[in-house]
């Protein structure tokens, strides 16, 4: 959907940022109200669009939720992140100070830490909120073909502008003015999904 339709407003739903004004939220059918905050959050690994890092060295903020991680399981995260030659080039590596949120690094180095981060977590759900709008689309792609083994074991929530963020997913959803107006693979949509066609028209993408 385009910037304004809802997006951002389910993953705050389902992160209990916000509690809806009537229905709810289930996972596996159990409303996520009964579920301590705590428990919620360490099932739900978030991505944003605006990752934040907190000063300290790069290994702290990897391992800010999962501090007792393994180095072997570090090392796994930053490399399907793509971190791996970039940890290289730096001459602290994971030892690296980071600054002022980290304003030392480019927008799309920090949505890879993020990434990585997520990562080392493992949480059930993971929910991509426009993750990797800071990455040129050549290195996207091969961060999601690095990234296709996590994704198919567990739950993600890709939310992108990019139809190539989403075209391969199982399904996407269509957003329209804070209401679902499509729902289906790709294929599925082009043929059946006016909003969907719009959609991609709007930000010049391809219809096939």
């Amino acid at each position: 959907g385009a910037s304004g339709s809802g997006k951002s407003t389910l993953v705050s739903l389902l992160s209990r940022l916000r509690d809806p004004d009537a229905g709810c939220v289930r996972i596996n059918g159990v409303d996520i109200r009964s579920f301590t905050l705590d428990s919620l959050r360490s099932h739900v690994g978030v991505v944003g669009q605006h990752p934040v890092l907190f000063d300290g060295t790069l290994r702290q903020n990897l391992k800010l939720g999962a501090p007792m991680a393994s180095d072997e399981a570090l090392a796994e995260a930053c490399g399907r992140a793509g971190l791996d030659e970039w940890l290289e080039r730096l001459p602290r590596g994971l030892d690296t100070a980071v600054v002022a949120a980290g304003a030392q690094f480019s927008g799309g180095e920090r949505q890879r830490l993020c990434i990585a981060r997520a990562l080392l977590v493992d949480a059930p759900i993971l929910v991509l909120d426009e993750a990797t709008s800071s990455i040129e689309p050549r290195a996207e792609g091969l961060l999601h073909s690095a990234l296709e083994p996590v994704f198919r074991s567990r739950t993600t929530l890709a939310i992108a502008h990019r139809l190539s963020t989403v075209q391969a997913a199982d399904r996407i959803v269509v957003l329209e003015d804070g209401a679902i107006v499509g729902g289906g693979r790709h294929e599925d949509l082009l043929s059946g999904s006016a909003a969907y066609r719009r959609f991609l028209g709007a930000f010049g993408e391809a219809h096939s």
